[in-house]
């Protein structure tokens, strides 16, 4: 806390600052940062459960090797990485023509309904149905990125662009670790509430 307080008073004084303070009195690039940070939590937080959830208690229910379940497991989560590859481009393209607001507000929408889904399967899941909300959610990040990128990038002055970036990258890569953070504590509040009882 004290360094980041530091680094902000610093920041406010340079002439040319890494993070431009200033860029946040512009509404657009304030709400499109925040918004991608927490798309970065959400995401990365996700991602980091349900690698472990395959690994640890779904592939050996079907009979996997503990050895051999971290390559199964990033098979397994192939239909992400499908659904992100193709929304992000064709949403890139869309927002161009439309503007950028439907698409980002509309893959964070999508994204919390497979998120709402997720919460619905059992431990032993069938992976059709899992395989097809992973799609749902690749498909509602791809939605979200490129809009939110373009939204942050034209709404700062052409010299700007540049710090703009930075700081838009800085947010997501804060994201990534802080929402393991999160997840980990939601976790642990979890097991802490039923494993005993359960153990018992």
């Amino acid at each position: 806390i004290a360094l980041l307080s530091a680094f902000i008073i610093i920041e406010w004084r340079t002439k040319e600052p890494m993070f431009n303070l200033n860029l946040f009195r512009i509404r657009a690039f304030a709400a499109g940062n925040i918004a991608g940070l927490l798309s970065a939590v959400g995401r990365g937080g996700l991602q980091f459960m349900l690698i472990m959830w395959l690994q640890g208690i779904w592939l050996p229910l079907h009979g996997y090797a503990f050895a051999v379940t971290p390559l199964w497991a990033g098979i397994y989560m192939l239909p992400l990485t499908g659904g992100f590859l193709i929304a992000g481009p064709l949403s890139g393209y869309l927002s161009d023509k439309y503007g950028a607001r439907p698409f980002a507000t509309g893959g964070m929408v999508l994204a919390a309904v497979s998120f709402a889904l997720m919460m619905t399967l059992p431990v032993n899941f069938p992976y059709v149905v899992f395989g097809f909300i992973l799609l749902l959610n690749g498909l509602a990040f791809g939605l979200f990125s490129a809009p939110n990128t373009a939204g942050i990038m034209n709404s700062v002055p052409a010299d700007s662009r540049g710090v703009a970036s930075g700081m838009r990258s800085t947010f997501q890569n804060v994201g990534m670790p802080l929402s393991i953070g999160v997840f980990f504590s939601l976790m642990i509040i979890g097991l802490n509430a039923k494993v005993p009882k359960a153990m018992y």
